[in-house]
Protein backbone atom coordinates (compact mmCIF):
# COMPACT_ATOMS: atom_id res chain seq x y z
CA UNK A 1 0.00 0.00 0.00
CA UNK A 2 1.40 3.45 -0.46
CA UNK A 3 1.36 5.71 2.49
CA UNK A 4 2.53 8.42 0.73
CA UNK A 5 -0.60 9.36 -1.15
CA UNK A 6 -2.07 11.63 1.13
CA UNK A 7 1.01 13.49 1.43
CA UNK A 8 2.66 13.54 -1.68
CA UNK A 9 1.78 17.48 -2.54
CA UNK A 10 3.68 18.53 1.31
CA UNK A 11 6.27 16.32 0.50
CA UNK A 12 8.15 19.10 -1.68
CA UNK A 13 9.42 22.76 -1.06
CA UNK A 14 6.35 24.43 -2.77
CA UNK A 15 3.70 22.12 -0.84
CA UNK A 16 5.70 22.94 2.90
CA UNK A 17 6.07 26.34 1.98
CA UNK A 18 2.03 27.03 1.19
CA UNK A 19 1.23 25.43 4.28
CA UNK A 20 3.58 26.89 6.28
CA UNK A 21 2.31 29.80 5.45
CA UNK A 22 -1.26 29.33 5.70
CA UNK A 23 -0.50 28.26 9.21
CA UNK A 24 1.43 31.27 10.26
CA UNK A 25 -0.31 34.46 8.03
CA UNK A 26 -3.59 33.41 8.06
CA UNK A 27 -4.67 33.47 12.09
CA UNK A 28 -3.11 37.48 12.19
CA UNK A 29 -5.67 37.97 8.94
CA UNK A 30 -8.35 36.62 10.73
CA UNK A 31 -7.72 38.49 13.67
CA UNK A 32 -8.37 41.82 11.92
CA UNK A 33 -11.26 40.71 10.44
CA UNK A 34 -12.98 39.05 13.71
CA UNK A 35 -12.38 41.69 15.48
CA UNK A 36 -13.38 43.84 13.00
CA UNK A 37 -16.90 42.13 13.39
CA UNK A 38 -16.55 41.80 17.05
CA UNK A 39 -16.71 45.21 17.30
CA UNK A 40 -19.76 45.75 14.61
CA UNK A 41 -21.64 43.13 16.60
CA UNK A 42 -20.76 43.70 20.12
CA UNK A 43 -23.98 43.98 21.39
CA UNK A 44 -25.12 40.96 19.79
CA UNK A 45 -22.46 38.72 21.23
CA UNK A 46 -23.43 39.87 24.88
CA UNK A 47 -26.72 38.87 23.95
CA UNK A 48 -25.73 35.27 23.31
CA UNK A 49 -27.15 32.18 24.87
CA UNK A 50 -25.53 29.65 26.88
CA UNK A 51 -26.31 27.66 23.74
CA UNK A 52 -24.69 30.39 21.26
CA UNK A 53 -21.26 30.32 23.36
CA UNK A 54 -21.71 26.31 23.19
CA UNK A 55 -21.71 26.96 18.99
CA UNK A 56 -19.11 29.31 19.21
CA UNK A 57 -16.81 26.96 21.47
CA UNK A 58 -17.34 23.94 18.78
CA UNK A 59 -16.51 26.19 16.02
CA UNK A 60 -13.62 27.43 17.49
CA UNK A 61 -12.04 23.85 17.91
CA UNK A 62 -11.88 23.70 14.28
CA UNK A 63 -10.81 27.35 13.85
CA UNK A 64 -7.60 26.78 16.01
CA UNK A 65 -6.52 23.06 14.47
CA UNK A 66 -6.91 24.87 11.01
CA UNK A 67 -4.80 27.58 11.77
CA UNK A 68 -7.81 30.00 11.12
CA UNK A 69 -7.88 31.89 14.57
CA UNK A 70 -5.48 32.27 16.75
CA UNK A 71 -5.49 30.99 19.84
CA UNK A 72 -4.55 34.45 22.02
CA UNK A 73 -7.29 35.85 20.06
CA UNK A 74 -10.12 33.42 21.19
CA UNK A 75 -8.66 33.84 24.82
CA UNK A 76 -8.88 37.34 24.67
CA UNK A 77 -12.27 37.43 23.30
CA UNK A 78 -13.93 35.21 25.57
CA UNK A 79 -12.29 36.86 28.46
CA UNK A 80 -13.24 40.09 27.48
CA UNK A 81 -17.10 39.17 26.71
CA UNK A 82 -17.44 36.11 29.52
CA UNK A 83 -14.58 36.88 31.97
CA UNK A 84 -13.26 34.44 34.02
CA UNK A 85 -15.97 31.83 32.90
CA UNK A 86 -14.13 31.21 29.74
CA UNK A 87 -11.13 29.79 31.21
CA UNK A 88 -12.30 25.97 31.45
CA UNK A 89 -14.48 26.63 27.82
CA UNK A 90 -11.15 27.67 26.36
CA UNK A 91 -8.75 25.28 27.46
CA UNK A 92 -11.06 22.28 26.67
CA UNK A 93 -11.37 23.69 23.17
CA UNK A 94 -8.19 24.44 22.14
CA UNK A 95 -6.98 21.00 23.41
CA UNK A 96 -9.80 19.55 20.93
CA UNK A 97 -8.48 21.81 19.11
CA UNK A 98 -4.96 20.83 19.27
CA UNK A 99 -6.01 16.84 18.27
CA UNK A 100 -7.70 17.88 15.57
CA UNK A 101 -4.13 19.65 14.39
CA UNK A 102 -2.16 16.58 15.87
CA UNK A 103 -4.87 13.93 13.69
CA UNK A 104 -5.04 15.82 10.34
CA UNK A 105 -0.98 16.29 10.40
CA UNK A 106 -0.88 12.02 10.95
CA UNK A 107 -3.07 11.66 8.32
CA UNK A 108 -1.78 14.43 6.06
CA UNK A 109 2.01 13.05 6.00
CA UNK A 110 3.38 10.24 7.49
CA UNK A 111 6.61 10.62 5.66
CA UNK A 112 7.50 13.97 5.89
CA UNK A 113 10.50 13.63 8.40
CA UNK A 114 12.15 11.27 5.99
CA UNK A 115 12.09 13.85 3.29
CA UNK A 116 13.39 16.73 5.08
CA UNK A 117 16.45 14.39 6.19
CA UNK A 118 16.93 13.36 2.92
CA UNK A 119 17.01 17.02 1.92
CA UNK A 120 18.74 18.28 4.89
CA UNK A 121 20.89 15.80 6.26
CA UNK A 122 22.10 18.16 9.70
CA UNK A 123 18.51 18.42 10.36
CA UNK A 124 18.37 14.01 11.43
CA UNK A 125 20.15 15.02 15.05
CA UNK A 126 17.01 17.54 16.06
CA UNK A 127 14.47 15.05 15.00
CA UNK A 128 16.32 12.48 17.43
CA UNK A 129 16.55 15.09 20.10
CA UNK A 130 13.12 15.94 19.36
CA UNK A 131 11.88 12.24 19.90
CA UNK A 132 14.27 11.68 23.34
CA UNK A 133 12.44 15.06 24.79
CA UNK A 134 9.16 14.93 24.24
CA UNK A 135 7.55 16.21 27.07
CA UNK A 136 10.17 19.27 27.37
CA UNK A 137 9.86 19.97 23.09
CA UNK A 138 6.17 20.10 23.45
CA UNK A 139 6.00 22.27 26.49
CA UNK A 140 8.54 24.81 25.13
CA UNK A 141 6.43 24.48 21.99
CA UNK A 142 3.38 25.75 23.70
CA UNK A 143 4.98 28.36 26.34
CA UNK A 144 6.36 30.50 23.40
CA UNK A 145 3.14 32.71 21.95
CA UNK A 146 5.84 33.51 19.08
CA UNK A 147 5.17 30.02 17.77
CA UNK A 148 1.75 29.23 15.85
CA UNK A 149 -0.02 27.01 17.36
CA UNK A 150 -1.48 25.41 14.49
CA UNK A 151 2.07 25.18 12.98
CA UNK A 152 3.25 23.62 16.30
CA UNK A 153 0.30 21.09 16.14
CA UNK A 154 1.67 19.82 12.44
CA UNK A 155 5.48 20.47 13.51
CA UNK A 156 5.04 18.00 16.62
CA UNK A 157 2.57 15.48 15.20
CA UNK A 158 5.22 15.09 12.17
CA UNK A 159 8.16 15.02 14.25
CA UNK A 160 7.08 11.92 16.08
CA UNK A 161 6.05 13.52 19.48
CA UNK A 162 3.72 10.74 20.88
CA UNK A 163 0.16 11.86 21.97
CA UNK A 164 0.60 11.76 26.09
CA UNK A 165 3.50 14.47 25.53
CA UNK A 166 1.71 16.06 23.01
CA UNK A 167 -1.59 16.29 24.88
CA UNK A 168 -0.59 17.00 28.50
CA UNK A 169 2.92 18.90 27.72
CA UNK A 170 0.77 21.48 25.39
CA UNK A 171 -1.77 21.64 27.69
CA UNK A 172 0.97 22.71 30.70
CA UNK A 173 2.67 24.89 28.05
CA UNK A 174 -0.54 26.50 26.99
CA UNK A 175 -2.19 27.00 30.14
CA UNK A 176 -0.09 30.18 32.10
CA UNK A 177 -0.70 32.67 28.73
CA UNK A 178 -3.66 31.29 28.33
CA UNK A 179 -4.94 32.53 32.07
CA UNK A 180 -3.22 35.48 31.25
CA UNK A 181 -5.36 36.47 27.84
CA UNK A 182 -8.36 35.49 29.62
CA UNK A 183 -7.59 38.25 32.37
CA UNK A 184 -6.24 40.29 30.38
CA UNK A 185 -9.98 40.57 28.15
CA UNK A 186 -11.30 40.63 31.28
CA UNK A 187 -10.08 43.71 32.68
CA UNK A 188 -10.27 45.50 29.57
CA UNK A 189 -13.29 47.90 29.29
CA UNK A 190 -13.69 47.58 26.00
CA UNK A 191 -13.04 45.10 23.06
CA UNK A 192 -10.65 47.17 20.82
CA UNK A 193 -8.33 47.66 24.07
CA UNK A 194 -8.23 44.46 25.13
CA UNK A 195 -6.89 43.50 21.19
CA UNK A 196 -4.81 46.37 20.93
CA UNK A 197 -3.17 46.86 24.33
CA UNK A 198 0.45 46.57 24.69
CA UNK A 199 0.30 45.42 28.52
CA UNK A 200 0.83 42.29 27.57
CA UNK A 201 4.06 42.79 25.33
CA UNK A 202 6.71 41.99 28.09
CA UNK A 203 5.07 38.79 28.60
CA UNK A 204 5.12 37.84 24.94
CA UNK A 205 8.39 38.51 24.35
CA UNK A 206 9.70 37.16 27.63
CA UNK A 207 7.69 33.68 27.05
CA UNK A 208 8.66 33.64 23.16
CA UNK A 209 12.12 34.19 24.07
CA UNK A 210 12.16 31.84 26.92
CA UNK A 211 10.47 29.10 24.72
CA UNK A 212 12.19 29.51 21.52
CA UNK A 213 15.67 29.64 23.35
CA UNK A 214 14.82 26.80 24.96
CA UNK A 215 14.02 24.69 21.90
CA UNK A 216 17.18 25.85 20.39
CA UNK A 217 19.26 24.69 23.35
CA UNK A 218 17.42 21.46 23.93
CA UNK A 219 17.36 20.63 20.47
CA UNK A 220 20.42 21.76 19.02
CA UNK A 221 22.78 19.11 17.70
CA UNK A 222 25.38 17.74 20.10
CA UNK A 223 29.35 18.82 19.13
Amino acid sequence: MNNHRYSSFFNNPIGIFMLMSWMTLMPWFSTFTLTYLALQYEELIRSFTSLHWMYFFALSVFSMGLAITPTTFISLVCGYFLGYYAVIPVVVSYQLASLVGYVLAQKMDNQTIDWVEKKFPKAAPIFANVESRQWLTTFLARVSPALPFGLMNVVLSVSGVRFGPFFLGGLLGMLPRTLFFIWLGAQAPILVEAVQTNDYFGLFIVLSVAGIFGLFYILRPKP
